[in-house]
């Protein structure tokens, strides 16, 4: 028998084949057309829901009346058209379905139980996927109807060519606006999420998000649609109004579901607009606040979130409509269960959806992309919970991985134990299903990987010195010019600080009372001398301290080499705050340094004696690579960068401190690494590989782990660092 012949039959069959089945007296059928082919809407409605199939289902589905058994239907079905009959597996699929929207019933006495025990199902998948999608609670509230045919006489003149037109202006307007003052927008998105701007900016999202869903209600209600559903959906537990549009499905034109599913950022572009003119032409304030909130709630997010294809609001309903892909999503996740049962697994008479080769290919691609970016999406939103309220971002943490993963790994067992479609090859897939978990113990558990982590950092020559201004001064001159070759000891700037002299004079003035205050306690009360000669030391070092800071105002070399001062010009009569630079001795360049900063996290494997080597590289001479054997570790934590060239403020990898101008004092304490390069190493590759102040990274090599140390390790770096656990 033929593979063609043998598809055409099911284990499954003798179950459903003396039934006699029928559609509820509250489904309707409705006709429309994706990619030249007639496919078929059923509504039920008394629950409002619908259910779409293709035209070789519809000959199947329009026979249930309750008059032919399931074999009578099928052989009818043979008869009328032998090469596209469904096969009896596809039909079993079909009343599955079917049987789950709850839109089949039949005459046999247990059916009533039945459809209890249907709709106790129904009811607990959806308490089920409310649980285990709890960032997306959805709460319907009242029937919106009543509303839409009061005000349709008002609603409907936002469908005329006027209203076009009106909205083309607002939109336009707005974006004049939002361009003529770009440097004040940009600026004002820096406090868009300051805790101060929460409230106003929740206020906006919500009248967005109101003036959305009043969008998609109202186009629904202009192609003769009717919407009973209204409420809020809890989103990462904030309340914001739905609307339910699936009335939309029923629409036989694409280009209505099309307007159905843009109808909510229509809309929404237009309060942008106005909220950009308003917030263009106000002060600061409240009210230029919320515009402003407004303004990017409606545009941004509308045209970032809302076009999004990949997660299921409103661009994924248009994508399915321009590319003809009714029920994308699920469709694409049966497909990619028919690869494995098709392929792996060697069952021959899988079935898939796909109408082409290409048309599998997109749903193939389509399944995986959208699984990645809801979880990517989903962990971000649990870390932005866990950021502000941990127990509950914790709580959330483990309720998605217990629906993510520990219960379609369930799922997934019980399908190898009981599902009739791969009865046939059940012990292969058994085989290959415990081969492929294996390898992935193998891969992620067993053998090891490389390991390493990168730290960034800077050159300068051996024996370099930076100079910085020892106190808050004024700079009066300086003694040697830039580029001037100095020696240790050698004067370079002049400094003067009257205030350091007033409080030099304040100390000693202190210090004078204090030795007078002391003789006469020896003379008098010799008991008490012990307390004022320990006031009188600190206050003597006190002054040595301050002395010898103004001593340091007549700058002098601490190392020999080349003077860089390439700002010394613009520096001459300014005040300079505490440890600003005032430039670099260079060293002879016979030796080079690399001052690396490596952040806390590693320094368990920084002083655990666990380093295999390291090597430096540059950007732009990424093919060159530095071998390193001789580094140090600087003693305690630093907070202060070798070089600002390190800093965000220059462009480089590490976070500095807000309130620090120069851009040197780090956000967060590292650890120093000094390596020690020799000129002779970098000049056989690129004789102008090192030169002062040039920032690369070293790559320090750890022993071999597994994938899985290496994720858990990395998980609790992770922790620690966020969360301080």
């Amino acid at each position: 028998m033929s593979d063609q012949q043998r598809a055409l039959f099911s284990e499954s069959w003798h179950r459903v084949a003396g039934q006699r089945l029928r559609l509820r007296p509250s489904v309707t059928i409705r006709k429309q057309y994706f990619r030249g082919e007639n496919w078929h809407i059923a509504k039920d409605g008394f629950t409002n829901q619908f259910f779409r199939f293709r035209p070789e289902a519809y000959d199947i589905v329009a026979r249930l009346d309750g008059t032919l058994t399931m074999e009578e239907i099928w052989a009818g079905c043979l008869e009328r058209d032998p090469d596209r009959a469904p096969g009896q597996g596809e039909i079993v699929t079909l009343l599955a379905q079917l049987y789950q929207a709850n839109l089949i019933v039949s005459d046999l006495p247990a059916d009533t139980r039945q459809l209890f025990e249907r709709h106790r199902k129904r009811v607990i998948q959806t308490i089920k996927s409310q649980v285990f999608g709890i960032f997306f609670l959805r709460i319907p509230l009242f029937d919106p109807d009543a509303l839409l045919n009061r005000t349709w006489f008002v609603l409907r003149w936002l469908f005329t060519p006027a209203a076009g037109v009106a909205w083309l202006a607002v939109v336009g307007l707005g974006l004049a606006a939002v361009f003529g003052n770009w440097d004040r927008a940009r600026d004002q998105t820096q406090g868009i999420i300051d805790p101060n701007n929460l409230f106003l900016l929740y206020v906006a999202f919500t009248i967005t998000k109101l003036v959305h869903e009043f969008g998609h209600a109202a186009c629904v209600k202009k192609f003769g649609g009717e919407v009973h559903a209204m409420g809020i959906t809890l989103l990462v537990f904030t309340p914001i109004p739905y609307v339910d549009a699936t009335a939309a499905w029923a629409l036989r034109e694409r280009w209505k579901r099309i307007a159905v599913g843009l109808a909510g950022m229509i809309p929404e572009l237009f309060v942008a607009g106005i909220a950009a003119l308003i917030w263009a032409n106000t002060g600061p304030g409240i009210l230029n606040s919320v515009c402003y909130n407004a303004m990017i709630v409606a545009s941004v997010s509308t045209l970032v979130f809302n076009l999004n294809p990949l997660l299921r609001f409103d661009g994924y309903y248009i994508l399915t409509d321009l590319t003809d892909s009714p029920n994308l999503q699920p469709r694409s996740a049966r497909h990619l269960l028919h690869l494995i049962e098709r392929y792996p697994f060697g069952g021959k008479f899988s079935t898939t959806s796909a109408r082409s080769l290409g048309d599998g290919w997109w749903l193939a691609l389509y399944g995986v992309a959208s699984w990645v970016y809801r979880m990517f999406v989903t962990i971000s939103i649990i870390f932005l919970v866990a950021d502000r309220y941990f127990g509950i971002g914790l709580l959330a943490g483990l309720v998605t991985f217990i629906g993510s993963f520990l219960m379609p790994t369930v799922a997934a067992v019980k399908y190898l134990l009981r599902e009739p479609r791969i009865e046939r090859v059940r012990k292969r897939a058994w085989v290959v299903s415990s081969a492929f978990l294996a390898v992935c113990v193998l891969l992620l558990a067993v053998i090891p990987f490389p390991r390493h982590f990168r730290a960034s950092g800077v050159v300068r020559a051996g024996g370099s010195a930076v100079v910085s201004t020892p106190v808050a001064s004024w700079v009066t001159g300086f003694d040697v010019s830039s580029r001037a070759t100095v020696t240790a000891g050698q004067p370079l700037a002049r400094l003067e600080s009257p205030e350091l002299a007033l409080v030099i004079a304040s100390v000693r003035a202190n210090r004078e009372q204090i030795t007078t205050r002391e003789r006469e306690v020896l003379h008098n009360l010799p008991s008490a001398i012990a307390p004022m000669r320990r006031r009188r030391e600190s206050v003597d070092l006190q002054l040595a301290q301050l002395e010898h800071d103004q001593a340091a105002l007549n700058m002098r070399a601490p190392v020999s080499g080349q003077w860089v001062s390439p700002r010394s010009d613009e520096m001459k009569n300014i005040w300079l705050p505490r440890g600003s630079p005032l430039g670099d001795i260079i060293g002879d360049g016979k030796d080079w340094e690399f001052f690396a900063v490596v952040p806390q996290e590693y320094a368990g494997e920084l002083f655990g004696g666990a380093l295999r080597g390291a090597d430096i590289r540059f950007p732009g001479n990424s093919g060159v690579v530095l071998p390193v054997t001789d580094w140090r570790v600087v003693p305690g934590r630093q907070d202060v960068l070798p070089s600002p060239a390190l800093g965000w403020s220059a462009g480089g990898p590490v976070k500095v401190r807000l309130d620090d101008a120069q851009g040197r004092h780090s956000a967060e304490p590292f650890f120093l690494v000094v390596v020690r390069l020799k000129r002779p190493i970098a000049s056989r590759d690129d004789p102008q590989l090192l030169w002062q102040e040039r920032t690369g990274f070293i790559r320090f090599d750890l022993p071999w782990s597994p994938v899985i140390v290496q994720w858990i390790r990395a998980f609790r770096q992770m922790l620690q660092n966020r969360y301080q656990i």
